[in-house]
């Protein structure tokens, strides 16, 4: 199928609601073609985002581009947009087939155009023998390919996804985000995800965008965000770290006895005490050791992998390796902790307890990450 993608560019938008900014000067361009995922805690801006670019929100400050035209007063069917909601959203008297149909319905397409439209984006979406069910008759999963294949069905030249799977069981929803992405790749439609989920960004993302205070902290690709953060929050936000006490000396800093190059130089704290490295998981090493300073508390079994939880003078760190050499670790286990990256990104140390660790990601290309 082919389709004119088009280039997304919002522009210096701001936007308040009852005196509070949601929006803060944010600029974001999205390229034909591109599924981008905007990710970010409640309240930081990523669907009022989404809600500016559909037209549904007017900006109070800045413009929006669609394909090089200025669309930021433009009406909702005037922008050539498909949305999926959280919500299906699907007419319930309806079959599956007349729910992809109805925006060409709406749009005065023929009959046998109609049919022929919603049968073709049915096979896409792996529904064809479905097509006469009404909603009530199918899964979650298979109500949310619907409308997924009735935004298509307009042939948007930008389809907006807001928070499409977060109603779905966790099964579901690792099935449908590849099917998403595949079913992008094949329409050709530039698209913009919005979700909480870090693992759903991460996976189907050709970039992310993190967001925070109503601006991006930082746009890259899935790899970009993981591996090279820019700030603590991203490295805390996207995947898990474990914070630990550094040292300021020449060229760098002191972590577990190794000399380690500052990642993030621009953004470090300029005190040289009270600093923390984040370091993710996957990056310590365990050895065991009879005079170690750490001791091993509990094993958390995550399948190939697993996460060794261990009490470092008076801290939880998290050290993630393969289950069968986790083995090797038993409680009470005493062992030493180095680390095997070369840089690190510091932080000021927080003066609370460290969170949890989350759950780990996992991510097509770097496997599992966290």
């Amino acid at each position: 199928m082919t389709r004119d993608s088009a280039e997304v560019v919002l522009s210096s938008i701001s936007k308040s609601y009852a005196g509070k900014k949601v929006l803060d000067n944010l600029d974001l361009s999205m390229k034909p073609g591109e599924l981008l995922a905007l990710l970010g805690p409640s309240g930081c801006g990523k669907t009022t985002t989404l809600r500016v670019l559909a037209g549904m929100e007017t900006p109070d400050a800045g413009s929006v581009h669609i394909g090089g035209a200025d669309m930021t007063h433009a009406p909702v069917r005037g922008r050539g947009i498909g949305i999926v909601f959280q919500s299906y959203s699907l007419f319930p008297h309806m079959s599956a087939a007349q729910n992809v149909a109805y925006g060409l319905r709406l749009a005065g397409a023929s009959k046998s155009r109609r049919g022929a439209r919603a049968a073709e984006l049915l096979e896409m979406v792996g529904l064809a023998e479905h097509a006469q069910k009404h909603p009530g008759q199918l899964s979650g999963g298979q109500q949310q390919r619907v409308a997924l294949a009735r935004a298509l069905a307009i042939e948007p030249r930008v389809l907006l996804l807001d928070e499409p799977l977060s109603a779905l069981d966790a099964q579901v929803r690792v099935h449908l985000r590849e099917e998403i992405k595949r079913i992008q790749l094949q329409s050709g439609t530039t698209t913009l995800l919005v979700t909480h989920d870090q693992e759903e960004a991460l996976t189907i993302g050709d970039r992310v965008g993190v967001m925070l205070g109503g601006q991006i902290e930082q746009l890259g690709t899935p790899e970009q965000l993981y591996c090279t953060p820019r700030t603590a929050f991203i490295s805390e936000f996207v995947g898990a770290v474990n914070r630990i006490s550094a040292t300021a000396t020449t060229g760098g800093v002191q972590v577990l006895g190794k000399l380690l190059k500052i990642s993030n130089p621009q953004t470090a704290p300029a005190s040289a005490t009270g600093l923390e490295a984040l370091v993710r998981p996957e990056d310590l090493v365990l050895r065991a050791d009879a005079a170690g300073a750490g001791i091993v508390e509990s094993a958390v079994l995550r399948g190939a992998h697993s996460s060794i939880m261990l009490d470092y003078q008076g801290r939880t760190l998290r050290v993630d390796l393969p289950t069968h050499e986790a083995a090797a670790f038993a409680p009470a286990c005493r062992v030493s902790v180095s680390v095997r990256t070369g840089a690190v990104l510091i932080d000021s140390a927080k003066t609370a307890a460290p969170a949890a660790a989350p759950a780990p990601l996992h991510h097509p290309a770097l496997g599992r990450i966290a």
